[in-house]
């Protein structure tokens, strides 16, 4: 049977939006993500499914809808379309228009209307319609012939899947969706009354007229709730119920895919970049006539691939040698076994010197001859441990820690092409080679999952044919000399290269020596807290479920929304585009605002069941069955404020001010006992630097004679003097210092100390009053952003503030916050990094028994041993607070223990 795919265009472009695909943007900085993934879509829904017909529908972008006259209030909880997806729209019109697919919108009617005239309309063709959508609204028009598919799992769903599935039939659709209504569309239903409840009503009573015919047959609740709102159904009916008659110009003929012309996007998709795209145009069928039609070359035809070299017998090692030793500057990877660079082991090594070659030096393999090990890293350890031969490498840091577990110490590290590319463009969402070169390069690499599989039945690196693995290994390197061409020149030119030179090119150094040391923990003592936590956890939710008055899965996020405003009637706080949110903001507004202690259990059993399944838990599966430490990962090229990140496990989010935070930081061990852990925290840091760069005398009179910041500020602003100042006075003092970094208005003072907001908003006044420099400063942020399209920080550090610009107020309310809270965390991350690459040289140059482990923030961890402990506190605090020269004195807290919350309590 012939095949007919309809899209249902608004629906398919917003998942295009919303898609786990990183920001892309054209070579002229036009947004083009959704642009590029629903382009996509339509390109291998042509070469892949081959359908004889292919049309796209679109809403009319009229807010005057024949529902919307019908009800005032349809769709009003929607939020404003994002404004960057309004031009991408256009494209995806010019693209669609340049292709010859059809375009069907009509004034005063939505896609769904349209969808549904068309499915009406060729019923009894001799083709299958295919709706790509996942729109539940769509169930009503299923039949034999007509079926939704979802692109983004392949699946689809008619008439048969439907009924076993979600237990009613398309002709049951109207009914199951009046009874529920659609809080995404503002549609009203009955309270209570969610999918699965409709569709065992409608199987009994056969439809919503049976159901208020035998409300006597049901629970006290849900029949006081028809009862109460039965007058609202027929509005829900008549919402909810498709238009199969809109009247428009339907030309199945005009839908034929072999009409549609694929020469005209070649231009379109040079302008945007799309040199992937532009290969799917070549092979054929479904795409306007055989691929070999046009000798066109396309304009964004991706770059050539290299030639790769395989080394692996003694002769052509000899022959790399004599080339690699001629070479001042070089790439360098390393294939290994695993992700974990601690615990794997060296599979192979690649080198580039010049764009277009790679050479694939092999140490082991099950596929094929390689070379000796022990003895080809000895020949290659003259060159890979000379300062002044300089390497190259694409998140080196990697590499330096695998090599250091062969015995070889990496030296000459002179350029990270992650790194950067995160200097230049911190906004980009990722900076792994892959997209690097996919976007500097227009190159495609070689995916890992055509040598290893994916899942469960990956292989090793080991077991890779060994010519293929050559290839990709190869590539990895001849890429990354490609982006250190294209990065290094950029860097030469750009405000950034002192910060890259000095601080994060050094830093990387300094984090692999991190992560070569690891930490040791306590897992007896973490499986014993998780224990604990386990019992908590079980009394809470007994809890929960006692005030709730039933059982329901807590962590259910659905359920959890039905109990608390279907079921107890609490506000509603946010709407998503599909549900009513449950979030922490939430659940936190609601406990603040109402004496249903329901709201404020949840927050402490999600706290409680997030620590125990984030860290009790999985922590002692990180220890290294190796050297029997943790070794954490260390980000720096992931926050767009400069700060440092962590991963396996992530070490930032781990509580200090809650008991359970404190018995994880309890099983974070010093090695034996001759060592202890020495802590060092910035206090107030960011404080620190809003005084300095905002030179109000108030504020640096405050830290220059050392007193209690919050306590200060309350005098000041309350008029009283210090000792008179009470614990709620500081309190909100404390609120609005923190808060001003962060650009906390009114709404979140009010929130977090539990005032009204005019109380809240009177406060920010005085404060503002009292602190005139602070106002000014944060005035200078926003317009420089504004005029220069980006802020910086205290070294320079850049970060672009595209919000600042929008005409929507959320959105510009945000940018002016990211530009404040950027210029302000940015800058201490600046400093912390500084001093950390300041310690790290001191040890080295004194041979000192120190070494630096973790850092969370503000704050440093070393293990030190115990009899000079007192020494080195003095060394770290001196570097720490002379890191960067300000013109208020930077303190910093020291203090050592046995573990961690030891050393952090002193």
């Amino acid at each position: 049977m012939k095949k007919f795919y309809l899209i249902d265009g608004h629906a398919q472009i917003f998942r295009a939006y919303y898609a786990p695909f990183p920001p892309l943007s054209s070579p002229s900085g036009e947004p083009t993500k959704a642009t590029y993934v629903f382009t996509q879509m339509v390109l291998n829904i042509l070469r892949d499914k081959k359908p004889e017909f292919f049309a796209v529908t679109l809403d009319y972008g009229d807010e005057s809808t024949e529902r919307k006259l019908i009800y005032d209030d349809y769709k009003a909880n929607r939020d404003e379309a994002p404004e960057d997806l309004g031009p991408q729209i256009g494209r995806i019109v010019e693209i669609l228009e340049a292709l010859r697919v059809p375009i069907y919108q009509v004034k005063g009617q939505e896609a769904d209307d349209i969808i549904a005239t068309i499915a009406s309309q060729t019923a009894g063709s001799d083709f299958e319609l295919y709706i790509v959508s996942r729109d539940k609204d769509l169930y009503q028009v299923l039949t034999d012939r007509v079926k939704l598919w979802d692109p983004t799992k392949d699946v689809v769903i008619d008439p048969e899947v439907l009924e076993r599935e979600r237990g009613f039939t398309p002709e049951q659709a109207v009914e199951i969706q009046t009874l529920t209504g659609d809080s995404t569309d503002n549609i009203p239903g009955i309270p209570g009354i969610g999918p699965k409840k409709a569709a065992g009503l409608i199987q009994k009573y056969g439809n919503v007229e049976g159901v208020l015919a035998h409300l006597d047959e049901l629970t006290p609740k849900m029949r006081e709730n028809l009862d109460t709102h039965r007058d609202t159904l027929g509005l829900s009916r008549q919402l909810v119920t498709l238009n199969r008659e809109v009247s428009f110009d339907f030309d199945l003929e005009a839908c034929q895919t072999e009409r549609f012309e694929r020469a005209n996007l070649r231009t379109l998709f040079a302008d945007l970049g799309f040199s992937r795209l532009t290969s799917l145009l070549d092979e054929g069928n479904g795409m306007g006539g055989p691929a070999g039609e046009s000798s066109e070359e396309a304009p964004g035809d991706r770059a050539p691939r290299g030639e790769a070299h395989l080394v692996n017998t003694e002769e052509q090692f000899e022959d790399f040698m004599a080339l690699l030793e001629k070479e001042k500057r070089f790439a360098v990877d390393t294939e290994t076994t695993s992700l974990r660079p601690v615990d794997c082991d060296l599979v192979g090594l690649s080198f580039s010197w010049k764009s277009g070659e790679g050479w694939y030096v092999a140490v082991a393999s099950n596929t094929g001859p390689v070379l000796d090990r022990e003895k080809t890293l000895e020949r290659l350890r003259p060159i890979l441990e000379d300062p002044e031969i300089e390497k190259c490498g694409q998140n080196i840091k990697y590499d330096i820690v695998v090599l250091r577990s062969v015995g070889i110490e990496l030296r000459g590290v002179c350029f990270d092409s992650m790194v950067a590319s995160y200097l230049l463009r911190p906004e980009r969402r990722g900076h792994g080679m892959d997209a690097l070169a996919r976007d500097l390069l227009n190159y495609e690499t070689i995916p890992i999952s055509e040598l290893i599989g994916k899942g469960r039945k990956q292989i090793s690196m080991l077991d890779v044919e060994l010519d293929r693995l050559a290839e990709y290994a190869a590539e990895d390197a001849d890429v990354t000399w490609r982006l250190y061409e294209d990065l290094s020149a950029k860097i030469e030119a750009s405000p950034v290269k002192s910060l890259f030179e000095d601080v994060e090119m050094p830093l990387v150094g300094v984090l692999a020596d991190m992560e070569t040391v690891g930490v040791t923990i306590d897992s007896d003592r973490l499986k014993e807290t998780s224990v604990q936590l386990g019992v908590r956890i079980a009394e809470l939710q007994a809890e929960i479920h006692g005030v709730a008055g039933r059982e329901f899965t807590v962590d259910s996020p659905k359920q959890l929304s039905e109990v608390m405003f279907d079921e107890i009637g609490l506000r509603v706080v946010k709407k998503t585009k599909t549900s009513r949110s449950t979030d922490a903001s939430v659940l936190q507004t609601l406990a603040a605002e109402t004496e249903h202690p329901l709201p404020k259990l949840v927050l402490e059993y999600r706290e409680l069941s997030k620590l125990r399944g984030t860290y009790l838990d999985p922590l002692p599966d990180f220890v290294s069955p190796r050297t029997g430490r943790l070794h954490a990962s260390f980000h720096q090229a992931v926050a767009a404020t400069g700060r440092l990140s962590s991963s396996d496990p992530n070490l930032q989010n781990i509580p200090i001010r809650t008991e359970q935070g404190r018995q994880i930081r309890k099983a974070f061990i010093s090695c034996d006992a001759d060592h202890v852990l020495l802590t060092a925290d910035y206090s107030q840091i960011e404080l620190r630097i809003l005084a300095h760069l905002c030179s109000d005398s108030g504020l640096i009179e405050a830290f220059t004679s050392d007193q209690d910041i919050h306590t200060f500020v309350a005098a000041q602003i309350f008029g009283v003097d210090q000792e008179d100042v009470t614990r709620e006075m500081r309190s909100r003092a404390k609120a609005v210092n923190f808060g001003i970094i962060y650009g906390q208005g009114a709404f979140g003072l009010s929130r977090s100390l539990g005032i009204t907001r005019k109380e809240a908003s009177d406060f920010i006044d005085s404060y503002k009053e009292r602190y005139p420099g602070i106002v000014t400063f944060m005035a200078e942020c926003v317009q420089t952003a504004v005029s220069d399209g980006e802020v910086s920080t205290i070294l320079g550090r850049r970060r672009p503030i595209p919000e600042v610009q929008s005409r929507n107020n959320n959105t510009r309310s945000l940018g002016e916050r990211l530009a404040i809270n950027t210029v302000v965390q940015g800058s201490a991350a600046d400093m912390i990094k500084v001093a950390m690459i300041n310690i790290s040289r001191k040890i080295c140059q004194e041979n000192l028994d120190l070494k630096l482990l973790i850092q969370v923030h503000d704050e440093l961890v070393f293990e030190a041993p115990r009899p000079e402990v007192g020494a080195m506190a003095e060394m770290v605090s001196d570097e720490m607070m002379n890191a960067i020269k300000v013109d208020v004195p930077m303190k910093v807290d020291v203090s050592w223990g046995d573990d961690w919350f030891e050393g952090k309590a002193g």
